[in-house]
């Protein structure tokens, strides 16, 4: 038995601390006994399909909120040019939900008077789904990285994207948002990009098609990221021509990969032509993006959300990533090409401080990519003089600890989730609500102008 212990490898080992960490720290926090918690704000509108469907009967929303009172704003929805109700939100979000709804339904129906969707039992549903899809990125990013790093480095990468990042704050306070989920369902595509391009074959390619339009559909823009699938290994002209040249023959496995994402979407498409009259609508109404206005440097810096201001440890990654362009590593151009064109996007996006969030919690959909940034510059680390990786990986670790601490003041209230200012992160600097009170730090907030921004006046 003990030896059986002794040879489960570091990588391993990290993952199950992290799932140790995260169940613990759920079930201490205990969520799903509050009703302001779960399901709540964007989470509303991801999950509304399944008990509008399933439970109602209403996908369409012709009653909506009626049925049980005693449960306020059951379902979100806007009106379309018809006067129909339609979700914002697509589908994605759901179809991940489901198995663990079933599960709480079932169980519902036993011990509750009202299975009304929104219970604790349905909320405990999606504390644990978090958990699952949490797990299931750390197990395929892991068995991606290994054909690339070595067992220490991953393990070393593991930890730090699981409690260095946002990540863990969207996995144990942020449940049911889309971003842990798409980390997880990210991590998985990408590793079956991989297995795709050492051994295509037909039922690999449907695997593929299902996972890339899932991922897509959880957010529409991830969309962006299959270029990351395409330039995968690909970092000069001569590489690319072989790529065009493998793509020209396995044209069939192209098309199975076409087909099999597009089929991920027809049940999108069947509920927006019902309660729209169209296959295809736009249900973001009248918020966009401004392409000629993009946000970066206060996407990545602001204090309203800032991304590496938030998740300083992520500026490692982005070196890695200059590391590999200077040594003409092959997964350079793609990871690169990716991540650049996604900030871009995602700063001309109306609000670029993505409302209540804690750090830049897009930037979690892509972070597959940034682990193996993160995990090379790792691994030039390693390869430097012992003083000086003594050094940095010390600073790396002492980064996890204030990406805690900050998670912390979030989850206290004192780190704002949408109005913070320069002067109210400099009241909270190192404090917790025992030392500071909102009330204090509140004079300090600027609550943005949500109306301004989705006519462009985003500053």
């Amino acid at each position: 038995m003990l030896e059986n212990i002794k040879k489960i490898e570091k990588d391993i080992w990290i993952i199950i601390l992290l799932v140790f960490i995260s169940t613990y720290t759920i079930f201490n926090m205990k969520h799903w006994d509050k009703e302001d918690r779960v399901i709540v704000w964007d989470v509303v509108d991801y999950y509304g399909y399944l008990p509008a469907t399933f439970i109602y009967g209403d996908v369409t929303l012709e009653y909506p909120n009626k049925n049980y009172k005693e449960y306020k704003h059951t379902f979100w929805f806007h009106k379309t040019d018809k006067g129909s109700n339609v979700f914002k939100m697509s589908m994605g979000m759901s179809i991940l939900y489901s198995p663990f709804f079933f599960m709480a339904h079932a169980y519902s129906s036993v011990t509750e008077s009202i299975s009304s969707g929104f219970s604790p039992p349905y909320r405990f549903a999606i504390c644990i789904s978090g958990i699952f899809y949490f797990v299931l990125g750390l197990i395929f990013l892991r068995k991606l990285m290994r054909n690339f790093f070595s067992e220490n480095i991953v393990a070393i990468t593991l930890l730090f994207i699981g409690l260095g990042t946002n990540l863990f704050y969207y996995v144990v306070i942020g449940v049911g948002m889309p971003h842990n989920y798409l980390f997880g369902l990210f991590s998985v595509a990408l590793y079956f990009v991989f297995k795709w391009y050492k051994k295509p074959s037909f039922a690999l390619s449907g695997v593929l098609g299902f996972l890339l339009g899932l991922v897509v559909l959880v957010r529409p823009t991830m969309i962006l990221v299959l270029t990351s699938a395409l330039f995968f290994e690909v970092n000069s002209i001569q590489l690319l021509k072989e790529r065009i040249f493998f793509y020209k023959n396995h044209i069939l496995k192209i098309v199975t990969i076409i087909l099999f994402s597009i089929l991920t979407w027809v049940p999108q498409f069947i509920y927006w032509k019902i309660v729209t009259g169209s296959f295809i609508y736009y249900s973001y109404t009248d918020q966009g993006f401004f392409f000629d206005d993009p946000q970066i440097f206060n996407l990545l810096f602001s204090f309203r959300n800032g991304w590496l201001l938030y998740s300083p440890l992520m500026i490692f990654s982005l070196l890695g990533l200059l590391l590999m362009f200077v040594k003409k590593e092959k997964l350079s151009f793609g990871l690169t090409f990716t991540i650049v064109l996604y900030v871009y996007v995602m700063s001309c996006w109306w609000v670029w401080w993505f409302g209540g969030s804690f750090s830049s919690r897009t930037m979690i959909d892509i972070l597959p990519l940034l682990a193996l940034g993160l995990a090379y510059f790792i691994k030039q680390l390693f390869q430097t003089n012992r003083r000086f990786k003594k050094s940095i990986l010390t600073l790396m670790f002492l980064i996890v600890g204030f990406n805690l601490f900050q998670i912390r003041q979030a989850h206290e209230g004192l780190l704002h989730h949408d109005s913070m200012t320069k002067e109210a992160y400099s009241k909270i600097f190192f404090k917790l609500q025992s030392q500071i009170t909102r009330k204090e730090v509140k004079p300090y907030l600027e609550t943005p102008d949500y109306e301004s921004a989705k006519k462009g006046l985003r500053d």
